[in-house]
């Protein structure tokens, strides 16, 4: 597992420590975020990377799971990197 996805399983886990969350598993569907926490998530990951997102990263179908967060993430820190 990558940093990100590490960080990203720990806010998870420190969060909704009953819920054990794979890579691919769908954080919304598996009931381990609320709309609150998912606010929380995004700060803390614009944060913790030093990144932002934009509108089209929260439409993105990955943004449901720790794998395709990883995903996102990577690709905007590549971005910003140009």
């Amino acid at each position: 597992m990558t940093a990100i996805a590490d960080w990203l399983t720990g806010w998870f886990a420190a969060r909704a420590p009953d819920i054990a969350l794979t890579r691919d598993d769908n954080f919304f569907e598996r009931q381990a975020i609320d709309s609150l926490g998912v606010i929380e998530l995004i700060e803390d990951i614009e944060e913790q990377f030093a990144i932002r997102f934009t509108d089209r990263n929260f439409q993105d179908r990955r943004f449901s799971t720790i794998g395709g967060l990883t995903d996102i993430i990577t690709e905007i820190k590549a971005d910003v990197g140009r």
